[in-house]
């Protein structure tokens, strides 16, 4: 895979606390939990912890150990919650602390996804995007009962407020999904400050118009921010060698 990633303060805050780290096999996106003390510090917390696990820890080699690969990317994510969780309670400042965690790891020719949080995981294809994780959030609850339509939850007061998050309880429950990825799919992690103001048709559009991931990256950001940003905005793309442009 290729991979490409950026992440950008937006146009309103006046801090990043978004925070992200990929490489062709791993990509672990956060997003500091605004209007909560130190955002920023619960993200990087949270990265950090994943990519320590994985360095410690081996991903299965053959195909038919696909499990084990769910329950280590299960096992990176509930680390990082207890250690962004332990730190909360070690000084006034960082009590209340929070992120969302979206990890993806690549094997053997297939996506293994652990999430907490409205972070999200996209599979891209030639035609379509297709997302793969749920939010946790209130208004995905009232989506999902049908009480709220997607156009009334892009300005419902209640848009930002998260239904479960990491590092503000000693566990979480852990979302992971596991899918063979064909030839031509892509990989898209990104955070709330990107979905927020462009839509799952614009994201594909931009994506498709750029072979390159890290222009793709570039672009996406550059177009939230021309809508106004009012949140971090941060994105993973990881794209197959050849072109999947539709």
């Amino acid at each position: 895979m290729r991979v490409g990633y950026g992440t950008d303060a937006g146009r309103v805050r006046p801090i990043n606390e978004d925070c992200l780290w990929a490489d062709d096999k791993l990509l672990v996106l956060a997003d500091g939990m605004g209007g909560h003390q130190a955002g920023e510090v619960a993200s990087r917390l949270a990265v950090e912890s994943v990519v320590a696990h994985f360095q410690d820890h081996e991903a299965p080699a053959d195909r038919e150990k696909s499990s084990v690969a769910i329950d280590l990317v299960r096992a990176s994510v509930r680390a990082a919650n207890a250690l962004v969780y332990s730190k909360s309670l070690q000084a006034p400042e960082l009590k209340g602390m929070g992120t969302t965690l979206t990890v993806a790891l690549l094997v053997n020719g297939e996506a293994v996804l652990g999430h907490v949080g409205d972070s999200r995981a996209y599979l891209v294809q030639p035609e379509s995007i297709v997302q793969l994780t749920e939010d946790h959030s209130v208004v995905w609850e009232l989506m999902r009962s049908g009480s709220l339509s997607s156009q009334e939850a892009h300005v419902h007061p209640y848009r930002n407020m998260l239904t479960r998050a990491l590092g503000t309880a000693m566990t979480v429950e852990v979302d992971t999904v596991r899918l063979r990825l064909k030839p031509t799919d892509g990989l898209l992690l990104c955070s709330d400050g990107l979905t927020g103001v462009l839509s799952d048709e614009e994201i594909h559009a931009i994506i498709s118009s750029n072979s390159d991931p890290q222009a793709a990256v570039d672009a996406l950001i550059e177009q939230a921010n021309a809508r106004g940003a009012p949140d971090n905005v941060s994105a993973i793309l990881a794209l197959p060698e050849g072109d999947v442009r539709g």
